[in-house]
């Protein structure tokens, strides 16, 4: 293998060569059908039907069903207005083929043919909307199940006149480097090279091509760039993870077919600029692999599967990561690690199916009928707790003592106890906004207890990304856990864009954090981050500190002048309103305006008390200290209504929340609190040091015993017991 191969910089020409072939990816091109399936597998899944086998029995029977034989022929629609209505022609067409593959009956190949005709003349009339990648992977996977049993020479003519003509179709989605539309791209690219055998429509795929818009990134760039160095997607959403894990999945699946195995192959990490990159998650030197997006999967979850919410996510729970592709499924059946096994036996648990169904959930799926040809598994052990060992992930990415860190995604999960779904667990993020689908929420924190959210942060909205709340709200700094300066938010949306979709890629400075200290342990694990890019001229730094009761939270703005500093938690659930409190008007800044109800506590210094007790959430308790600012205070408001769409994956309904947030004018402030998970009243005082980067000393009182905690502004967490 090439140690520095040919990038798109240095000669294109070269690179778009089919001969050129350094990491040997090019398909075999083997018998057809290649494309969806091979003849080994429909030979095998034909004879666990013929031989009873209850999965393949009852999704042969769900498939055959679905094929429509005693339904009209699907129209396709003269012109063809939507994707979505060439698409849905596609699925019965589809199972047809499938169908006629397995038994032959030529009633089964007359529709398909009928449907691929149709779909075919269609083609040129469809009215292309950028989102057609799907529909194009699954016209290629049909004219390949047809092929394969042989077609009149009208119509191969007609068909792959058809197919030939929608790579320049595809070159009209304008994302086309590193980003999850893009992988879908070169999904239908791939499948169309190979359907046809042209080898020059597949190497564009892989390697990338050059188009009127530019360069466009093939499968090569991703495997070796936009999966990070610690295996998560660079969008940086667990939920946007899984989308491109399906696709990246369902690509790898494709060669495999026509000979060529990536599943077990590593890749070179990219260390510099492929000349039109997105991010700059380039390096180290190491070898990527595929399965460690799904690796990423497994230890980015709380204890109890959850995810968290932070960004555009869409994915709730690890139990739901098989809607879209049965990721956790394909990964076993080519590897067998038992942690793979232990996810799908959550989502068997968590799905069960119809009385007397032996259907797995991710053969239950709006497609996943036609699994049962490709997933040859049928009995699955218990499995392994990813949790419960130490594991790298990836190149930097590390599990070590129930904790899990993700340097270049910037995350930490803390986990007081893997083993126990209820223990208390903490989420520290500190990544770069280098994404569109992620939002300025620099030095994020949410809190799990009694195995349920604590705190939140929002979600996507029913009426979509189009919804003016997603950008007003979800884009806004004040909506997360984190620190707003002078009721702006974060860069990059420090200033009223009308865009969702900021990122510091399109400005002049970094948004990185810098990891302090990452500190797994028995007794307690803590981590801490530091950022001087998110506000202009100051520093804010986050340390938080976990045990299996309390939590520790220290909070440090650091200005040359006086700045307006709103420190919030978004919370599970209301404290109560004590006597003495006066309404307060947020005004109608960015985020602000969506508060309601909002209220300043009496108290004009700590420690302040907080109680929540939310039907159906965690019993918490928590002190703050309001910072030693003249007018500091704690503001309680309730949050905009949740919507009612919920996660895939969650088990319940977003719930009302709350927001505190601790008001404080000046140039440098701490903001401390302690937070009791397992709903005991906090014993705690606090005491910030004098000076800049002055250190934090916190005493605890619990069933843990009494213990003083030390906090640098730029070091690690230390304690001590108290005699």
């Amino acid at each position: 293998m090439y140690p520095d191969p040919i990038t798109p910089k240095a000669h294109p020409d070269l690179l778009q060569r089919p001969d050129y072939d350094p990491f040997e990816v090019m398909p075999r091109m083997t018998a057809q059908p290649r494309v969806f399936t091979t003849a080994g597998h429909l030979a095998r899944a034909n004879a666990r039907v013929a031989a009873g086998e209850p999965i393949d029995v009852a999704a042969h029977k769900s498939m055959l069903e679905k094929c429509g034989l005693d339904k009209p022929s699907p129209a396709v629609p003269a012109p063809v207005e939507t994707h979505g209505s060439f698409h849905e022609a596609l699925r019965p067409a589809l199972r047809n083929a499938v169908a006629f593959a397995l038994n032959a009956r030529p009633e089964h190949r007359q529709r398909a043919l009928a449907a691929m005709r149709s779909l075919a003349l269609g083609v040129p009339r469809l009215k292309w909307t950028g989102y057609e990648s799907q529909a194009v992977l699954a016209l290629a996977q049909l004219y390949d199940l047809l092929a394969a049993s042989g077609l009149e020479p009208a119509d191969d003519a007609l068909f792959r006149t058809a197919l030939a003509a929608l790579p320049r179709e595809l070159d009209r989605i304008s994302h086309r480097t590193c980003n999850n539309h893009n992988v879908f791209n070169i999904l239908a690219r791939l499948a169309i090279g190979v359907a046809l055998g042209d080898k020059q429509i597949a190497h564009d795929a892989l390697y990338g091509c050059m188009r009127e818009s530019g360069w466009r990134y093939g499968l090569i760039h991703q495997l070796r760039h936009d999966l990070l160095a610690d295996g998560m997607q660079w969008e940086g959403t667990t939920g946007y993870h899984m989308l491109v894990m399906g696709g990246l999945f369902e690509t790898a699946t494709v060669l495999d077919n026509a000979g060529v195995n990536i599943w077990t192959r590593g890749f070179p990490s990219l260390n510099q600029d492929d000349g039109f990159d997105q991010h700059r998650g380039w390096g180290p030197k190491g070898l990527k692999h595929l399965a460690a997006g799904l690796d990423a999967m497994m230890y980015q979850m709380f204890s109890n599967g959850d995810y968290s919410n932070l960004h555009d996510q869409i994915l709730g729970n690890i139990r739901g990561s098989w809607v879209w592709c049965p990721l956790f499924a394909r990964g076993f059946e080519f590897s067998g690690d038992p942690r793979y096994a232990w996810v799908m036996q959550r989502s068997i648990a968590s799905y069960p199916g119809e009385p007397g169904s032996p259907l797995p959930p991710w053969m239950r799926s709006a497609d996943g009928d036609l699994e049962f040809i490709r997933l040859e598994g049928r009995s699955f052990p218990a499995g392994e707790n990813p949790l419960a060992k130490d594991a790298s992930i990836s190149l930097v990415g590390k599990h070590v003592d129930g904790c899990s860190l993700f340097p270049v995604h910037g995350s930490a999960i803390l986990r007081s106890d893997a083993a126990r779904e209820d223990a208390p667990c903490a989420y520290l993020y500190f990544g770069p906004d280098w994404a569109g689908h992620r939002s300025p929420a620099s030095l994020h924190l949410e809190i799990h207890a009694g195995g349920k959210r604590f705190t939140h942060s929002p979600h996507v909205y029913d009426a979509g990304y189009g919804d003016p709340r997603h950008l007003n709200w979800h884009r806004a700094t004040i909506a997360h856990n984190t620190l707003s300066v002078d009721e702006a938010s974060q860069f990059p949306f420090d200033y009223e864009t009308d865009s969702p979709w900021e990122s510091d890629f399109w400005r002049d400075t970094l948004s990185d954090s810098e990891l302090i200290s990452f500190q797994p342990g028995k007794g307690f694990s803590a981590a801490a981050a530091t950022n001087d890019n998110v506000y202009q001229g100051m520093r804010i730094t986050r340390s938080v500190a976990l045990t299996k009761e309390l939590l520790v939270d220290v909070f440090r703005a650091e200005g040359a002048s006086p700045r307006l500093y709103d420190w919030s938690l978004h919370c599970h659930g209301e404290p109560a309103r004590p006597s003495g409190a006066q309404a307060i008007d947020l005004g109608q800044r960015r985020g602000y305006r969506y508060f309601t109800d909002a209220w300043v506590h009496p108290a004009a210094r700590g420690p302040i008390d907080l109680g929540f007790d939310p039907a159906g959430g965690p019993k918490v308790r928590g002190r703050l200290w309001l910072p030693e600012a003249e007018g500091a205070k704690l503001i309680v408001a309730k949050d905009p209504v949740p919507d009612k769409r919920t996660p895939i994956g969650d088990r319940e309904a977003p719930q009302p929340r709350s927001a505190l947030i601790v008001r404080a004018k000046a140039a440098n402030a701490v903001f401390v609190s302690v937070w009791a998970l397992d709903g005991q009243a906090v014993d705690a005082e606090a005491v910030v040091g004098k000076g800049d980067g002055a250190e934090v000393v916190v005493t605890t009182r619990s069933r843990e015993g009494a213990w003083r905690w030390r906090v640098p502004a730029l070091g690690k967490v230390s304690r001590e017991m108290v005699k």
